[in-house]
């Protein structure tokens, strides 16, 4: 697989907001949901992305922090559930002090109306023991899952695992969390997960053991195990660097985000840094296989437009020939979250 960038299809969903993440609606309407004023926010496009509603608040800001982070997932009953990371102020003189936690907002028409953000766990209030980037998946079965990136652990030392909650009823109760990947001594973060077209789960991670800096991992499960045998190691066969061709150790490759797209095959982006400085990031798209191995053939969606770093970035496929790029980048004098569509070419 490989895709064909349209330049001219390059369109502003929200001025000054970032980390954006995108979904379809029953009634085939396209949702964005993103970060913007310190809190969480929604817009609605009735044709295809060309063009975006008023945006909706989700979770306003609050004293004391801010959300961030916001990701959508669509349920099997038709409810509409948004995550996100709320972070607390460093210099806020509450006692006791706040600690960084992961929220859960529940939409049942559709994105017209959200409940009051609910706070499903709580890391530490320290920014060193903080967790961050929660992502969900329903499985088959029903059984919602959100995934995040959690420091709380491990309070002496700079360790992170990558954490599980799981739901039963639709996300209104949820169990414990459990690790589910864990490199010894580095850090695991920014989970995204989907279902691959075995059963398989599939998390994308960056791996900050894998080489060097920061690197694209995949870290697996099958249904019958369902992350029972506990957190995925770094040697573990589970665990794997998710480029055919890797990347110099001084290469920053962060911030993956992974997709299944309709004809089986895995698309992966992230944002890579030749000098390994996070700033000077371009968002890279690359094609894997059915089983989330082997990606390749990398383009990269923005180049050719003068940006800023391009970071947060996210996939969507709008339909079986069109793969829509998201990005937070400053383009013209203007920054915000930004599209652009890819035609897909099957070779």
């Amino acid at each position: 697989m490989r895709v064909v960038w349209d330049k001219t299809s390059l369109h502003l969903v929200c001025a000054g907001a970032n980390y954006a993440r995108m979904i379809r609606l029953h009634n085939g309407d396209l949702l964005c949901g993103f970060s913007d004023r310190r809190g969480q926010w929604v817009k609605r496009s009735r044709d295809n992305g060309w063009t975006w509603d008023k945006g909706i608040v989700i979770a306003a800001k609050q004293e004391g922090g801010d959300f961030t982070n916001a990701e959508l997932l669509r349920l099997q009953n038709g409810d509409l559930l948004c995550f996100s990371d709320f972070r607390p102020f460093q210099n806020h003189p509450q006692t006791p002090p706040l600690a960084f936690a992961i929220g859960v907002s529940r939409s049942k028409d559709d994105s017209a109306t959200w409940s009051a953000l609910e706070l499903v766990f709580h890391g530490g209030a320290r920014f060193a023991d903080g967790c961050w980037e929660p992502a969900g998946l329903q499985l088959p079965s029903g059984e919602v899952q959100i995934f995040f990136a959690d420091e709380s652990p491990y309070t002496q030392s700079n360790e992170q695992q990558i954490s599980l909650l799981r739901s039963f009823d639709n996300g209104r109760t949820w169990t414990k969390p459990q690790a589910v990947s864990f490199r010894a001594q580095q850090r695991d973060g920014m989970p995204v997960p989907v279902l691959l077209r075995n059963g398989d789960t599939a998390l994308a991670i960056e791996d900050l053991g894998l080489s060097g800096t920061f690197k694209p991992s995949i870290v697996r499960t099958t249904p019958g195990d369902n992350w029972k045998s506990g957190a995925v190691g770094g040697d573990s066969p589970n665990r794997w660097g998710a480029l055919q061709t890797p990347l110099a150790p001084h290469v920053y490759a962060g911030a993956p985000f992974l997709r299944v797209l309709s004809s089986g095959e895995t698309v992966l982006s992230f944002q890579q840094a030749e000098d390994g400085d996070m700033q000077h990031s371009k968002m890279v798209v690359c094609f894997g296989d059915e089983s989330a191995h082997n990606f390749a053939n990398p383009t990269l969606p923005f180049e050719g437009f003068k940006t800023s770093a391009q970071l947060w970035n996210a996939l969507f496929q709008k339909d079986k020939r069109t793969l829509t790029a998201i990005t937070s980048t400053k383009i013209g004098d203007i920054f915000g979250v930004w599209t652009l569509d890819g035609k897909l070419v099957q070779e």
